[in-house]
């Protein structure tokens, strides 16, 4: 990377490139499974060349801060989906709070992301997160770390599924690529936890996800262990080609 390879792609990214491969040890992520609102997943869907499976979502905060080239915290909602005769999921909100984590995710494979201020931290029995922007927090899960609970039934959400999408200079959308890409092979699990999971879901114009509710929370748990994003699985992978309107121009 160029000293002063801060801006544009791709003569000078905001995220280190090439960005493939990088590693987190000591991962940690608190995750609620949850049926939430049949109507607005669909709706959501509507906008996507993904099919509706059913209306379980998982929502997850996630601590990458000991990620070897830029250190970041994750939060995100994502729905089991079926892509062809392909299962997985689709990010329909995610949030990170370093500028070049959200750049990478967003101009390489297509991940919804934003910028949210985002804790996790265990303590004294608890692991509590949440996500904040512009001074309100819209998403908040809580876990008591010593009352464990029975193996819960979770959605197929690997390989993740993406739209990228180019614009128009004069409006509109130019193209999309759909992207699969699946790092779960090179995970490496230390722990799991089931346990029952508080979750607090609010509402603000740029973050509708009160309309994802009312949700019924299922469980949930905690998850540590060293995530890698390799050379073979890191990538991101482009299935489909779409020209806007005019159908699809490639297919892999």
């Amino acid at each position: 990377m160029r000293s002063n390879a801060n801006n544009v792609p791709v003569h000078a990214p905001l995220f280190p490139d090439p960005f493939v491969p990088y590693q987190c040890k000591d991962y940690v992520s608190l995750f609620a499974v949850a049926e939430a609102s049949e109507e607005e997943i669909k709706r959501i869907l509507s906008y996507t060349p993904f099919e509706y499976i059913e209306n379980k979502i998982v929502l997850s905060i996630s601590d990458f801060s000991k990620t070897d080239k830029l250190s970041y915290m994750d939060c995100a909602i994502v729905v089991p989906v079926k892509y062809g005769d392909k299962y997985g999921g689709y990010y329909i909100y995610e949030y990170e709070n370093n500028d070049a984590a959200i750049a990478a995710g967003r101009d390489l494979w297509g991940y919804p992301k934003k910028y949210a201020e985002i804790i996790l931290k265990e303590q004294d029995g608890e692991i509590y997160g949440y996500a904040k922007k512009d001074g309100e927090v819209f998403l908040e899960l809580k876990a008591d770390t010593s009352k464990a609970i029975g193996k819960i039934s979770e959605p197929k959400i690997t390989p993740h599924f993406n739209i990228r999408t180019i614009p128009k200079t004069t409006g509109g959308i130019y193209f999309q690529e759909i992207i699969e890409r699946d790092t779960s092979p090179d995970f490496v699990l230390h722990n799991k936890t089931f346990l029952h999971v508080d979750v607090q879901i609010n509402g603000a114009f740029t973050q509708p996800l009160n309309q994802l509710g009312p949700i019924t929370v299922l469980g949930g748990g905690v998850i540590k262990g060293d995530f890698y994003a390799t050379e073979k699985n890191g990538w991101g992978k482009v299935l489909e080609t779409i020209k806007h309107g005019e159908g699809s121009l490639t297919s892999y």
